[in-house]
């Protein structure tokens, strides 16, 4: 009998134990991805210039395509419009792409960005990688010097001392500082180079030879191309860019000023709001791909940040590392004194 009442209770305890893991085991589920909104979207805030170049077309129908998935896109119209959207906008916007890094000082709102360490990371080029936190991630950089009509300039300026000669009177072109990320590089630069208490003075004395303040790149270098003007402080890369689009029809060369350059680069975020934050990672990624990092070159004239992104033959002669005057410039100054410095720019250049 007691043999029998061990068996009893043992098989007993063996069905107890079976039906508790019945009910505990999980059926064959998928656990999706962290994710707020029950649709497959991501929401994208960039510059007009992401249409306009060609790379909205040749970037999200293929992310869009591999991780199916609808981009809902934003544009806005330049750089300074998409940093205020980051205040303005922030709830509806997963990545922000195109923020200039020359206006990161002025933009309190890193603290709306997520890290992220892209996938990437170890082949991005290191200058451009500003902070360590990944809020900011590079897609494209490239470095400040003066850009000119070749056929229009036989002696191009060396050096920001010739940029002041009277030969070049009314011949250069500016962009507005306050709206363009190339502007506000151009800003920072002279301020590395001479100093918040002498880069006024500098300006001052290129004022002569200034011709017009245009609101963009693009309307600065359809007037260097046309011969409007003659030159513009702008990005090396632009020369090497035009001249894999024009071939031998582009006249645009550019000159490394024998004082040093500054680095400039375009950076994308993920907002710390994002309802689609891995999709938003995902973006980042597909960003930072070789087949991706060609269409920064190829559309928007930038040295890809990814370093094993082979370049066009026309991109060998821009040089990779010139001396930089980025460390010159402590961020603490650019957040303290933008307004300052582009209150200072609109008043010198005020009749143009």
């Amino acid at each position: 009998m007691d043999t029998v009442r061990i068996y009893v209770s043992a098989i007993l305890a063996a069905l107890l134990l079976l039906s508790l893991f019945a009910c505990s085991k999980p059926e064959n589920k998928q656990y999706p991805l962290r994710n707020t909104t029950t649709s497959n979207t991501i929401r994208l805030a960039a510059t007009a210039e992401f249409r306009s170049s060609g790379l909205e077309a040749t970037i999200i129908q293929d992310f869009e395509k591999e991780f199916k998935c609808k981009v809902i896109l934003k544009l806005y119209e330049d750089h300074a419009a998409l940093t205020d959207s980051i205040f303005t906008d922030a709830d509806s916007i997963d990545v922000a792409l195109g923020i200039p890094s020359v206006f990161s000082a002025s933009l309190e709102e890193i603290e709306h960005f997520s890290p992220y360490i892209p996938r990437a990371v170890d082949d991005l080029n290191r200058d451009c990688v500003e902070e360590n936190q990944y809020r900011m991630i590079p897609y494209g950089f490239s470095y400040m010097g003066l850009l000119y009509n070749s056929a229009l300039l036989n002696e191009a300026p060396k050096s920001f001392g010739e940029l002041q000669d009277d030969r070049y009177l009314n011949q250069m072109a500016l962009v507005d500082p306050s709206r363009s990320g190339t502007g506000r590089a151009m800003l920072h630069w002279s301020i590395a180079l001479f100093g918040k208490d002498g880069y006024q003075q500098m300006l001052r004395a290129l004022r002569k030879n200034v011709f017009r303040n245009y609101a963009s790149v693009a309307e600065a270098l359809t007037a260097v191309n046309s011969g409007e003007c003659t030159m513009m402080p702008g990005l090396i890369t632009l020369s090497a860019w035009q001249n894999e689009q024009k071939h031998e029809d582009s006249k645009l060369d550019f000159k490394v000023f024998s004082e040093g350059s500054y680095l400039y680069s375009e950076c994308l975020a993920i907002m710390s709001k994002a309802q689609n934050p891995e999709l938003a990672s995902a973006f980042v990624d597909f960003m930072l791909r070789e087949s991706s990092q060609k269409m920064v070159i190829y559309k928007l004239g930038l040295f890809p940040a990814n370093r094993k992104t082979l370049l066009p033959p026309s991109f060998s002669r821009v040089p990779l590392s010139p001396w930089l005057l980025n460390s010159d410039l402590e961020y603490s100054l650019i957040k303290e004194n933008t307004k300052e410095w582009l209150e200072a720019w609109a008043q010198i250049f005020s009749i143009y």
